[in-house]
């Protein structure tokens, strides 16, 4: 069991843990597919989602946003019978709103990925977490970054959520100092 890893000892929260959690993500599409996947965590566990995730990447067309944006109510309508996702409606709607988001910061700031790294002045922010009780849930930064998306039509965003997007996609650095699988500097 991994403090780091909140303590868990799933084997699919430990892959994840150790391999992608906290790790610096550039990719566009990548950070789009996490932050989708995030919305959907509201009032879920992670892991819940986290076994979820090969499902959401077939319904929803391996998060590319051309094809999620242009998405129908009919679509939704299908969704609500595939198997293996979240059946809850405005979440899956808000994938599509994401998308359509996401698709607008593409044409205006000219990358996805650039736009989110600049909250951080494109460098993970480390947290310099020595025990998981100096873990926070939300800051200044998160709560702006979800005013900022909602503005793009960004659902199920909240501050809370969009902290917890920044440690899983590594810009910020959540790791417990200690732990072997730290991002590197």
């Amino acid at each position: 069991m991994s403090d780091c890893a909140f303590g868990t000892t799933d084997p699919i929260y430990l892959e994840y843990h150790n391999n992608e959690w906290g790790q610096p993500l550039h990719d566009s599409r990548k950070l789009f597919e996490l932050m989708a996947l995030e919305s959907q965590h509201a009032g879920l566990s992670w892991l819940t989602i986290l076994k979820k995730r090969e499902a959401y990447r077939e319904a929803f067309y391996h998060f590319e946003p051309e094809k999620i944006a242009s998405m129908t109510e009919e679509d939704i309508d299908k969704l609500m019978e595939f198997p293996g996702i979240v059946h809850y409606r405005k979440k899956l709607e808000a994938i599509v709103s994401q998308a359509q988001g996401y698709l607008d910061i593409e044409k205006i700031h000219g990358s996805f990925s650039e736009f989110l790294w600049s909250y951080v002045d494109f460098q993970p922010i480390d947290l310099h977490y020595k025990t998981p009780a100096d873990r926070i849930t939300v800051d200044e930064r998160a709560k702006q970054m979800s005013k900022d998306l909602k503005k793009y039509g960004f659902k199920f965003m909240g501050p809370v959520t969009m902290f917890s997007f920044l440690e899983a996609a590594g810009l910020y650095d959540a790791h417990l100092e200690d732990c072997p699988y730290k991002p590197k500097r």
